[in-house]
């Protein structure tokens, strides 16, 4: 027995979740093993009970097993386990990652450098616009791009993505050998060929709306940071915006106008603490320092206009972040003196406050 084949009998269990999946693994050299292990053993295995040592001793799904392994074989689909050295690195460090990656398309190391780009079905021209924009700047980044295969924004940012050459991830509330919508056939033709089409959902499972919230915190786990362009109060964009808060991703909203409620997610995320985004550099400033692989040949111009204190202050920070009572050290200034500098500094956009009354310079 392998992986894929133990955590395909794994996923078959009803009650067997992906936090008690990774407690099994962690009592055993390799995930096979808990299939040789004795009652007792896996007792002592956190949130396993006796009816769930049962079933997976004896009560996993040979058949669903069976099927997914024989559409594998004859079709391009293929899969990848958490428990595999080449499953996304972000993506495992979540509190539930899915123990198993349906696939069309391969992953990259380079698509450890991503956003998730969400929003409405319902997307403007604005929204389309502003996707497009946004969306060809990280992309000259190299920027993977992750989205949902939605309808509206989502739609809009893979296939922009590709046609300035990018890289781009689908993530499906279905099974992979499911197309939906419908009229993103040959959308799906083009991300295998450059990006993945992929799922946490086997073969076969339809695109049922219980499924796509659940798979909302794959789109941000996969990413730096989660973009929302147009979304309402209750929209799923917005959940994923949650998601990647808990996952301790960025967060950026684009604003729209007060009156449109396509916008009033957004706008409400910004007033929330969301980063404000007009211009591809409001994001790239955020992840720079969290990127795989860091940009070395670009510079984001900024060019401030410092009064004379002001200058000396920005002058004494850096990108490493400081506190505030050794920032006034530093310059030999009260605190009360600095924090007013400090905050005419940060509306200029040249100065960023962090948690704990930290700051670090910007640029």
């Amino acid at each position: 027995m392998d992986k894929r084949i133990a955590s395909l009998k794994l996923l078959s269990i009803n009650g067997l979740g992906s936090r008690k999946i990774l407690n099994l693994r962690s009592a055993f050299p390799q995930i096979e093993d808990v299939f040789g292990a004795s009652i007792k053993s896996l007792l002592k295995i956190p949130g396993i009970d006796y009816k769930l040592a049962n079933k997976i001793l004896y009560g996993f799904n040979e058949e669903f097993v069976n099927s997914q392994i024989s559409l594998m074989e004859k079709s391009p689909f293929d899969m990848v386990t958490i428990f595999d050295k080449d499953y996304p690195t972000r993506l495992r460090n979540i509190y539930d990652p899915p123990v198993i990656l349906f696939k069309h398309g391969n992953f990259k190391e380079t698509d450890e450098d991503a956003i998730a780009v969400v929003g409405t079905r319902k997307s403007t021209s604005y929204g389309k616009e502003v996707t497009e924009m946004l969306v060809k700047g990280l992309v000259e980044q190299n920027i993977t791009i992750i989205s949902g295969f939605a309808r509206g924004i989502d739609t809009e940012a893979h296939k922009t993505a590709l046609r300035v050459g990018g890289r781009t991830i689908a993530v499906l509330g279905n099974g992979i050998d499911r197309v939906y919508p419908p009229e993103n056939r040959s959308l799906r033709n083009q991300i295998v060929e450059n990006g993945v089409y992929c799922s946490e959902f086997p073969f076969g499972t339809k695109p049922d709306a219980v499924n796509f919230p659940r798979r909302n915190r794959i789109i941000s786990g996969l990413s730096l940071g989660v973009l929302v362009i147009e979304a309402g109060e209750k929209s799923g964009a917005i959940l994923t915006a949650y998601y990647g808060l808990d996952q301790n991703r960025e967060v950026f909203a684009v604003p729209g106008r007060i009156s449109d409620l396509k916008s009033k997610g957004t706008n409400r995320l910004i007033q929330k603490g969301a980063k404000l985004v007009d211009n591809v550099d409001d994001i790239l400033s955020e992840i720079e320092s969290n990127r795989k692989f860091p940009t070395v040949s670009r510079q984001i111009e900024i060019n401030f206009k410092f009064e004379r204190e002001e200058k000396k202050i920005y002058d004494a920070l850096s990108h490493e972040p400081i506190y505030i009572d050794d920032l006034s050290t530093k310059v030999e200034k009260t605190s009360y003196e600095v924090l007013s500098i400090l905050l005419s500094l940060e509306l200029k956009g040249a100065v960023r406050q962090l948690a704990g009354k930290m700051f670090t310079k910007v640029g």
